[in-house]
């Protein structure tokens, strides 16, 4: 059983026991409350009533939230702290939380039972025009939810650590990673672990349970040999879309573990969760949520909400079935295009149908076209490789033609090797816009390689900004964007010493047209603090040479 997070401060647990795991060490109980009661004392000086928080460690995230909500502050999270961010709260906070103040051997006078309806905090999510959304919720909202999640799960996850892959910033993560483990009394880490490999250490380290996205899941197992895991999660949680049944499969099936996904949005809180058995496998109802299938879009009655009495209509579609009920896709992402009603859910469906694509996503651009991102098969690479991109772009407008009308056919396509998202591994309308604007990189279609070795196999498609005017009558690739590209792959995959300083043996010896297909291939030479590369287009040599950086020795 959770404890109540308004009287959480007042709680008699061990002064030592662990609350936390920080790259510092272990931080306790007695850390905690001396950073909420350092926190409150800063906080309660000041007059105003709302302040801005952001920080990468969770442990001090929840210092400041509990500190501020001692001292009667709102705290507002917004997912960056970027000049624009920064610029956008101006006027809407008094300030922003300094983290590096929290000082966790504060002494600590008498701590408050926090006020129910006190409001607790403001999250950010994307609206209808992909303009950020303020969410207030207060803390009976916060409380509803973790006493839900505590009786879902918390007694199948006893005594396991949590560890996530996903922001606190979120509210997904604001409620997995730090409320529920502090109401819990259960020990979290307060890194987010954003690779593969450093997880897999710390799960080597403790049993526990892992908070994460689709995103994140669905490569995992490629990027890492998951059945050599000396430790996998006792469970793992996703949200923040919809997670592939193959992927879901596949961890549980590797791990030995169940995934539970969680249905439900920053102004709805959880709504519904489930185990994926197969791809008819139906989502389970919170027995707190109502929902109402009677109209156009699901509605919900939650304790999540504002007013729980109220029925909130979401953009979702859905039907029950036995065992629950199935979503339908989103009701927003029906866009007109010359005047007629299309389903970009429609399209993705069928995009997918064909054995070439793996990930689909469809979104409207500027000029009114509709623009297709795809991640390409091994089969559909292939075809790539072996007819071009203008030639795999008929084939599949031909595939789709025989389903779709013509106004529906993409007129506009991208192939990447993954799906643009952002640290809650969110899809964002920006980001797939912003692939469509003017293109100043090459599409990566593979990556591979270890160590000191890496390979990119690219595309150097025809609306590379480069090639603009360079030249008229016979366009080719600058040999500076060449070099730009190869220190841009460099520093993703290597741990440069510094600053480019110097270029040996350089030579451009073929040049590169629109529409080439080429390897950048990459070795680090740690003797020479030096990068070589070669790029090739089959057989065929078109450049290489070695890039210096700062350090190196003649």
């Amino acid at each position: 059983m959770s404890d109540s997070l308004s009287q959480l401060l007042l709680c008699r647990r061990p002064a030592a026991s662990e609350v936390a795991l920080t790259a510092d060490g272990a931080r306790s109980w007695a850390h905690f409350l001396g950073g909420v009661a350092c926190c409150a004392a800063r906080l309660a000086a000041r007059r105003e009533k709302r302040f801005a928080l952001f920080t990468e460690d969770s442990f001090l995230a929840a210092c400041a939230l509990f500190g501020a909500w001692a001292a009667g502050k709102t705290v507002v999270l917004p997912g960056d702290e970027l000049p624009a961010t920064r610029a956008l709260l101006e006027g809407r906070v008094a300030g922003w939380i300094d983290p590096a103040a929290i000082d966790c051997a504060a002494p600590v006078s008498a701590l408050p039972v926090i006020p129910a309806d006190h409001p607790a905090i403001e999250v950010f999510t994307s609206g209808s025009t992909g303009e950020p959304v303020a969410i207030g919720k207060t803390l009976a909202q916060l409380e509803a939810e973790v006493r839900e999640i505590d009786a879902r799960w918390g007694e199948q996850i006893a005594g396991k650590r949590v560890l996530a892959t996903v922001p606190h910033q979120h509210f997904y993560g604001l409620l997995f990673r730090i409320l529920w483990p502090l109401a819990a009394n259960r020990p979290f880490d307060a890194l987010r672990f954003a690779f593969p490999e450093p997880l897999a250490a710390r799960l080597a380290e403790a049993p526990a349970v892992l908070v994460s996205s689709p995103a994140f899941l669905k490569r995992w197992p490629d990027a890492l040999d998951l059945s050599a895991a000396p430790c996998p999660p006792h469970a793992i949680f996703s949200s923040g879309g919809p997670l592939p049944t193959a992927s879901s499969l596949t961890l549980q099936q590797r791990l030995g573990c169940p995934v539970f996904e969680i249905f439900g949005s920053s102004e709805t809180g959880g709504i519904a969760w489930r185990v994926q058995r197969d791809d008819a496998t139906p989502w389970q109802t919170h027995p707190v949520v109502e929902l109402d299938f009677s109209g156009e879009t699901l509605a919900l009655r939650s304790p999540f909400m504002p007013d729980a009495a109220q029925w909130y209509p979401t953009s979702d579609r859905a039907e029950a079935c036995p065992g629950g009920f199935r979503l339908l896709g989103r009701a927003d992402r029906i866009v007109k295009v010359e005047e007629k009603r299309v389903s970009l859910d429609a399209i993705e469906r069928s995009l997918l149908a064909t054995c070439d694509v793996t990930e689909a996503r469809v979104c409207p651009l500027a000029d009114g076209r509709l623009g297709a991102v795809l991640v390409l098969s091994p089969a559909g690479k292939a075809y790539l490789a072996e007819q071009g991109r203008a030639a795999l772009n008929r084939h599949l407008r031909s595939a789709l033609a025989r389903s779709l009308e013509a106004v529906a056919l993409p007129r506009r396509w991208r192939h990447v090797e993954a799906l643009p998202v952002n640290a809650m591994g969110k899809i964002t309308s920006a980001s797939l816009r912003a692939l469509f604007e003017d293109v100043l990189q090459p599409e990566v279609l593979a990556s591979g390689g270890s160590g000191g070795l890496r390979t990119f196999d690219v595309l150097a498609g025809e609306d590379l900004l480069a090639f603009r005017g360079h030249f008229p009558a016979m366009p080719i690739l600058p040999g500076v964007v060449q070099l730009d590209w190869v220190i841009r792959f460099a520093r993703q995959s290597f741990a440069l010493p510094g600053e480019f300083s110097a270029i040996e043996v350089l030579k451009f010896q073929q040049p590169i047209r629109p529409g080439m297909a080429l390897r950048i291939a990459l070795e680090w030479l740690p003797a020479r603090s030096a990068v070589a590369f070669r790029l090739t287009s089959g057989e065929r040599p078109l450049a290489s040479g070695r890039m210096v950086f700062a350090g190196a020795r003649s």
